[in-house]
C-alpha cells in the first residue's frame, strides 16, 4: 500500500490570495515597505520566521511579532479561506483514497491546515497531518516525513512519495530516499524544481494521478 505525503500550499490548494493579502497586512503593521506581489508570491512555501529573520532580517523578537501579525490576519480575519483547491484536485483525491492509498499532509503552514483540510471536506481521506510547530520542534519537511513513516510503522521506503510544489519537498524525499513528485502548477519556478531532481515533474493533477498510480 503507497504511503502519499502532500505538501498543502501550491499543490493542493492555491492559497495565493489569502497570503499575499497577510503579508502585505504584516508589512504595513511593521511600518515597511510592502514588496510587489511578484515578491510576495515567493514567501509562498517557506516558514513564516524563515522568511521574517533570514528573508528580510527581522530580529528574533521582531520576527514573533511578525508571525503573530500575519496570523491574525490569516486565522482570524479570513486569510485562511480567501483559497482555492486546484482543478480536478478533490476528485483526484477521492479516487487516490478509494484506490486504498494512505494520504498524509507535511506543510509548513501551522495548525491552521486542519481549518483548511476541513473547509475543503477533505480532512478524513488524510491519516496523517504534520504541519509546523516551533513548540514541537517540527520545522522542516525532513522532520514531518520521519514523523509520518514512523507513526505509519514503513519498513519499505519504496512506498512511500513526497509530491510538492518547491524544493524543500523534493530535498526532503532525498533525504529520505524516498520518491518525489514536483508540482508545475505551484509556487516553485520551473529551473528551482528541475534543480532538485525530482523523480517525477507534472503540470496539472491529471498528470498527477496518473503518475501516483504508476506506483
Amino acid at each position: 500500500m503507497q504511503h502519499l505525503i502532500f505538501d498543502l500550499d501550491g499543490t493542493i490548494s492555491n492559497p495565493e490570495v489569502g497570503i499575499l493579502n497577510g503579508y502585505k497586512y504584516t508589512f504595513e503593521k511593521l511600518g515597511l515597505p510592502i514588496p510587489s506581489d511578484v515578491v510576495l508570491r515567493t514567501l509562498i512555501g517557506p516558514p513564516l520566521r524563515i522568511v521574517f529573520e533570514h528573508t528580510y532580517g527581522l530580529s528574533s523578537a521582531a520576527a514573533d511579532f511578525a508571525i503573530q501579525t500575519y496570523r491574525t490576519y490569516y486565522n482570524e480575519l479570513g486569510g485562511a479561506y480567501e483559497n482555492t483547491l486546484y482543478d480536478g484536485m478533490y476528485d483526484m483525491l477521492q479516487t487516490l483514497h478509494q484506490q486504498k492509498n494512505n494520504l498524509h499532509i507535511a506543510t509548513h503552514k501551522g495548525n491552521m491546515a486542519h481549518e483548511i483540510l476541513k473547509y475543503f471536506k477533505v480532512q478524513d481521506l488524510f491519516s496523517q497531518i504534520q504541519h509546523y510547530n516551533e513548540a514541537a520542534s517540527i520545522t522542516t519537511k525532513e522532520k514531518m516525513i520521519a514523523l509520518i513513516m514512523q507513526a505509519e510503522n514503513v519498513i519499505d521506503k519504496n512506498q512511500v512519495v513526497m509530491i510538492g510544489d518547491r524544493h524543500s519537498d523534493i530535498e526532503a524525499a532525498h533525504y529520505h530516499q524516498i520518491k518525489s513528485v514536483a508540482i508545475a502548477y505551484g509556487f516553485g519556478s520551473l529551473q528551482e524544481l528541475k534543480e532538485s531532481k525530482p523523480t517525477y515533474l507534472v503540470h496539472n493533477t491529471q498528470e498527477l494521478l496518473s503518475v501516483l498510480q504508476q506506483f
